[in-house]
């Protein structure tokens, strides 16, 4: 075989490696996060009402006592419908059929916030275009992991999504307050390096996302031309 046509197969068997242990690696990612997910949160919600049967059961001669047992368990369940819903958003996008990717993204900083102590500004400025399935659902995506990870990890109280809409293309921030700002070049830095699931879906879709200073925390910005 010629040496130069030897070399290209194994240059693309060399990429397809890659991106296989690329994809591998991020599959294995979620999934742990969702394992954790499960086991942390839900799973030790639901083990507690265990607890509450067998105190029901010993208090059943005791109405007064059985009475606050229930408005206890009450409120521990609307918990649990909150981790059940808080999953299912990890796993489907919130978005009706007839919903636009705008209104999608307004939705999801909506159930994504906790009233009174974490807060998801979304804005939005031009006219909204019509994108690819695909990429309206890589972009809801890495929104939805740029707000997951400003929580869990920048510790932030307040989030701002903005859309900037223009002919045939579009600009996507994600800044947060996050506590860590005296190390914000630090953290740039680190992001720049990884090769993560954001990278892997804006690359797929051919946008790009880069990592600032914002005015209080870090600026995700991802740029798409469509």
């Amino acid at each position: 075989m010629n040496p130069f046509a030897t070399l290209i197969f194994s240059s693309r068997d060399k990429l397809e490696d890659e991106i296989a242990r690329q994809t591998s690696e991020a599959c294995e990612q979620i999934i742990a996060e969702m394992g954790a997910e499960l086991h942390d949160d839900l799973i030790q919600k639901l083990s507690i009402f265990r607890l509450y049967m067998d105190r029901l059961e010993r208090s059943v001669h005791y109405p007064a006592e059985v009475e606050a047992l229930l408005l206890k368990m009450r409120g521990d369940f609307q918990e649990v419908v909150e981790s059940v819903r808080k999953i299912s958003r990890q796993l489907l996008p919130v978005r009706m059929e007839d919903d636009s990717f705008q209104t999608g993204l307004e939705l999801l900083c909506q159930n994504m916030g906790r009233s009174g102590t974490e807060h998801i500004h979304f804005e939005s400025s031009g006219v909204e275009q019509k994108i690819p399935a695909l990429s309206e659902t890589y972009l809801y995506r890495v929104v939805q992991e740029l707000i997951h990870n400003a929580f869990k990890h920048s510790a932030a109280w307040h989030i701002w999504v903005r859309l900037t809409w223009s002919t045939g293309k579009l600009l996507l921030e994600v800044e947060d307050d996050g506590t860590g700002f005296h190390k914000i070049n630090e953290f740039i830095g680190r992001l720049r390096k990884k090769h993560n699931t954001l990278r892997m879906r804006t690359k797929v879709i051919g946008a790009s996302i880069s990592y600032h200073q914002g005015q209080k925390g870090l600026l995700a910005r991802v740029e798409y031309s469509f």
